[in-house]
């Protein structure tokens, strides 16, 4: 059964089993309220005709003769209820005098069962005269008018439970509709994508929770198509990578072979070269791939990280000499140490420090600072080249990616490294950040774990030796 069809049956057996609840409800309560009113109008009646037997008692000093008096009393009462326009049957007397003989009996047989019966004494300034009975009756009219009552009391319950089923008909259609057209999307939606189509969005109007799904669904979409994309670019980039080594091996091979070309260390040299950069090309992936996956095994050393970078930057030095580059390196105030793979880590930090200097033009600065942020260690790498266009920096860490396409492979490497820095870094538990304006350089930070005790030993031991 489909969804929009187990809806409006829902929401229909709702209605029906309210609207039996309600009819049985009602009537039950009416009935109730109808006999505790027909109660009170025959309590009312039966004591205006016991203060009317009071009464006469009163000034004749004796019940002979009441009968008449009950009489009228009862008629006066009828009179009254019809003008009034309540509603109730007879009120049956029996009067008893103060020897429990019979002084009055309007009764009809099989009274005495009659439960509803009323005894009262009368009581005269403090003295007993006899015994007040009443038994009201309740005649056919208001029998028929208590029939007549519940049923048109069911038959507008009845009215009001079919137009309750229609309007809740016609608002299950409506709502069934509007909750199951954004699902219909969404479900056409995945057999789209299913089929390969990875392109396809879907619009929905509604301002709920399934147009957040929606928004969900479009997300997933894009990154998927954004993957599919990669993953071509990737097995495009890899061939492309692989392809010009091994040409240039095959080639000088060929010519070895067919004897155009000797076989001199030159050469030699020059094909042990390629297959370096080949060797180079699948580890890097190798150690990317396995950094995605976080299977990477680190072998992490307590290290200071001011001496760490700082051996490290001093191997740039002519580099940045040949360039007139100035380099500036801000080390923490403390020895601060950190648990980290030295070997990865340097990668990641060559990999960014090199990146500065390739791109920082002559007479330039690139700027390397060290400082605690919390409960991060932050190493900040600033240049002054030509910075990184805006729409260009959310791809930047992709594999195989260059931020200018035309560079030349033996220039500006395979595209690899930031990757692999990004990579490192998160295994490490970090993360890395860049911050870049067009014109302006750029600035990547790496932010890694420090340790609770990041103050060196060798800081302690000065301060003892100074105590």
């Amino acid at each position: 059964m489909k969804l929009r069809s187990k809806l409006i049956l829902s929401l229909t057996t709702v209605i029906i089993i309210m609207g039996l609840f309600q009819s049985l409800f009602f009537q039950t309560r009416i009935e109730k309220i109808f006999e505790n009113y027909l109660s009170e109008s025959d309590e009312m009646k039966v004591e205006m005709l016991k203060q009317a037997v009071t009464s006469y008692y009163s000034s004749t000093g004796s019940l002979e003769g009441v009968d008449q008096i009950l009489e009228n009393s009862n008629r006066m009462n009828m009179n009254m209820g019809n003008m009034m326009g309540h509603i109730g049957g007879t009120i049956e007397i029996t009067i008893l005098d103060a020897s429990g003989e019979i002084v009055v009996d309007t009764t009809t047989k099989n009274m005495e069962d009659n439960n509803s019966s009323v005894t009262e004494p009368l009581v005269i300034k403090g003295e007993t005269v006899g015994t007040f009975i009443a038994y009201p009756v309740k005649s056919d009219s208001v029998s028929r008018l208590e029939q007549q009552f519940v049923q048109s009391v069911n038959v507008a319950i009845l009215l009001g439970f079919l137009v309750a089923v229609l309007l809740s008909l016609i608002i299950g259609l409506f709502l069934s509709k509007k909750i199951t057209k954004p699902l219909t999307q969404l479900v056409s939606g995945i057999e789209q994508v299913s089929k390969g189509k990875i392109n396809f969005r879907v619009s929905i109007d509604s301002k709920d929770e399934f147009r957040q799904l929606g928004d969900a669904f479009n997300k997933m979409t894009q990154t998927l198509e954004r993957t599919e994309h990669i993953r071509k670019s990737l097995v495009a980039d890899v061939a492309h990578e692989l392809r010009t080594p091994l040409a240039i091996i095959g080639a000088k091979l060929e010519s070895i072979q067919a004897g155009a070309l000797e076989a001199t260390e030159e050469v030699i040299l020059n094909v042990s070269d390629e297959v370096y950069r080949l060797s180079r090309l699948v580890n890097d992936l190798q150690q990317l791939s396995l950094a995605e996956s976080h299977a990477l095994t680190l072998n992490k050393k307590r290290t200071e990280i001011n001496n760490f970078m700082e051996s490290i930057l001093s191997q740039f030095q002519w580099f940045a000499d040949e360039k007139d580059i100035r380099l500036h390196f801000n080390k923490s105030s403390t020895d601060i140490f950190i648990e980290i793979d030295r070997d990865r880590m340097t990668q990641v930090v060559v990999n960014l420090f090199g990146n500065a200097l390739r791109y920082t033009p002559k007479n330039g600065k690139v700027t390397v600072n060290v400082r605690v942020e919390g409960e991060s260690v932050v190493l900040s790498f600033q240049d002054t080249g030509p910075g990184i266009a805006e729409q260009k920096l959310p791809f930047i860490f992709e594999r195989f990616y260059r931020v200018d396409a035309s560079r030349k492979r033996d220039e500006g490497g395979a595209g690899l490294g930031l990757s692999i820095a990004k990579g490192f870094v998160e295994v490490h538990g970090g993360e890395i950040k860049v911050r870049s304006k067009k014109g302006e350089g750029t600035q990547f930070e790496v932010s890694l774990p420090k340790q609770d005790d990041f103050i060196s030993k060798s800081n302690e031991k000065k301060n003892n030796l100074g105590n």
